[in-house]
This record gives C-alpha cells, sequence and structure tokens, in this order.
C-alpha cells in the first residue's frame, strides 16, 4: 500500500479518536511515574495524548501529553513498532496542517509532533523499527517543516514553550545519527541549517542556535562524515555571518542568526571531548571559518 496512503488511515483513525480522559487522569499518571493504569493499553491512550499536543494549556500539551508520550516510546517502550509507525505517520501529516501561519496556537500541535517525532527517532536509532523509506520519508518531511514553519516565537508568556525551530532542530538530531542517512544528506541538512538562520523574519534568542549546533554534532560525528559538504558548508555560512555590505534590518538579523549558529557551533564542539577525528576536523575548519568571518 502506498505510503500516502498509510498515511491518510493513519491520521483517519487518530482523528476519530475520542478525548475521554480530563487533566486529572494524565497528571495522576504523572504522579505515578508515567506507569500504565491497569487495564489499559498504551496506543489507544498514545493516540488520546498526540491530540493533546496541540492544548493551549502548557502543562496538558508539554508536562503531560509529551511527556507521557516520551516515557512510553522511549523509557518504558510501551509501544511497538506497529503503534511507532502509524504514529509517526500521524505526526507527520500534523506537521503540515496550517503550515505558513505566523501567529495563533496551530504551531503548538506543529511543533510538539516535530519534538515527538524527534522521541520516536531516539528509539529507531537503539531499536531500529523503521524501513530506508520510511526513515527518509521522515528526514524529508522534518527538512520540508524546518524551511516552511512562520511561527519562530521561542517561550511565550501565556503558552509556555512553542520552539518550533528548537524542536525540529531536536528532530534533525537524531535523525542525523541514523546510519540509514546517506553521506550526500549530510550537506542537505547543513544547508537547511543556513537556510533556515538567513531567512527567519525573526532574531534567535531563546536558544535555538545551541539545539541546531547539536544538529551539526550528529553530523560530524558520524563514521561516513563528508569532510568536503562540511568545509563547503563552512564556507557558505562564514560568509553569511560577515557583517552585510548593505545594511538592512533583515541583512542584520540575517547576518547575526548565522554567526550565532557558529558560535554556539563552537561552543558545543569545545566542550564536547568524547574522542572523534570528525569532530577533531570540525573543529580545527570552524576556527578557521570563524577567523575568516571576523568573530
Amino acid at each position: 500500500m502506498p505510503v500516502t496512503c498509510l498515511a491518510l488511515i493513519a491520521a483517519l483513525s487518530l482523528g476519530s479518536a475520542q478525548l475521554t480522559h480530563g487533566k486529572s487522569y494524565w497528571q495522576a499518571i504523572a504522579r505515578e511515574k508515567f506507569e500504565l493504569p491497569a487495564g489499559e493499553q498504551a496506543a489507544p491512550l498514545a493516540d488520546e495524548l498526540i491530540g493533546n499536543l496541540g492544548s493551549p494549556d502548557p502543562e496538558l500539551r508539554d508536562d503531560l501529553a509529551f511527556s507521557i508520550l516520551t516515557s512510553w516510546i522511549y523509557q518504558k517502550k510501551l509501544l511497538s513498532a506497529d503503534d511507532l509507525r502509524r504514529m509517526t505517520l500521524v505526526l507527520q501529516s500534523n506537521l503540515r496542517r496550517g503550515i505558513g501561519e505566523h501567529e495563533g496556537d496551530g504551531v503548538l500541535l506543529r511543533s510538539f509532533s516535530a519534538l515527538t517525532l524527534s522521541v520516536i527517532a531516539a528509539r529507531e536509532n537503539e531499536t531500529p523499527f523503521l524501513s530506508p523509506a520510511e526513515y527518509h520519508q521522515l528526514a524529508g518531511a522534518a527538512l520540508a517543516y524546518f524551511r516552511d514553519e512562520q511561527d519562530l516565537r521561542g517561550y511565550d508568556a501565556k503558552r509556555g514553550w512553542v520552539h518550533s525551530t528548537a524542536h525540529t532542530a531536536d528532530l534533525l538530531k537524531f535523525l542525523a545519527r541514523n546510519p540509514k542517512l546517506e553521506p550526500a544528506e549530510q550537506a542537505k541538512i547543513l544547508a537547511a541549517l543556513t537556510a533556515k538562520n538567513a531567512a527567519a523574519a525573526s532574531a534567535f534568542t531563546h536558544g535555538e542556535d545551541e539545539r541546531m549546533a547539536r544538529v551539526v554534532i550528529s553530523i560530524v560525528r558520524r563514521a561516513d562524515f563528508d569532510r568536503d559538504a562540511f568545509r563547503a558548508w563552512l564556507a557558505s555560512a562564514g560568509a553569511a555571518a560577515k557583517f552585510p555590505q548593505a545594511v538592512t534590518s533583515d541583512a542584520l538579523r540575517a547576518q547575526q542568526n548565522v554567526r550565532h549558529l557558529l558560535s554556539a557551533l563552537w561552543t558545543e564542539l569545545s566542550v564536547d571531548d568524547r574522542p572523534s577525528e570528525g569532530a577533531d576536523f570540525a573543529r580545527t575548519a570552524l576556527r578557521e571559518a570563524l577567523k575568516g568571518a571576523a568573530f
């Protein structure tokens, strides 16, 4: 059956699920250290929790729905490979719901779907269950969402964390660690980071630069790390990080975003002392790029 048909079936299945439990039910599960209630099955409850990822209530969305899903997907592994494949399709479809909006609450479902997908991607890295085609579909969906999301709020006083850029960076970080990633795809991920920083309509000020830097760390620590692609990316990013010749607000914002990404990458590489020839190469190359950008 085509992947698009599977996605439709998964979305319809979740869409028909009844949200029957109130916040107090989920609070009780959190108090019991995320243990599955007696007589319940994890998969139907997980479907219900996915529906809560778009809630404007930060406790219900973040402290409860996302946290319970994280425990059941990754720590307790209560969800089967088939459960996770179906959830992945539903969450991927959520990434496109209302895409292009600049404000409102629609971003919450998109952003927290990306964050939940990052947990699924981390589980996939430990106990693989995605086919190569499924993995590449997820990677493509992540890059498309990273490119297209226009609501770039970090922390909101009423809604709590929105953080679409950071959450998608977390997803890309785990996808970049997967053996199914092909060497040629490393350049696509690196280019996406530069493009996001250069095109963003606002400056990133809520730790997004550090989260994006960790995507690069995942790439440089790979056994098949493409050094030539990394060097080319540094040349492009270093040029973008130089003070603009034509000074405009947009040009300065783009320059600062890329500059902060490279600075964060330098910090992350400097404190990460795990042995890695790729990280050593990246650290040396980045030092030269930073000098060239007149940091």
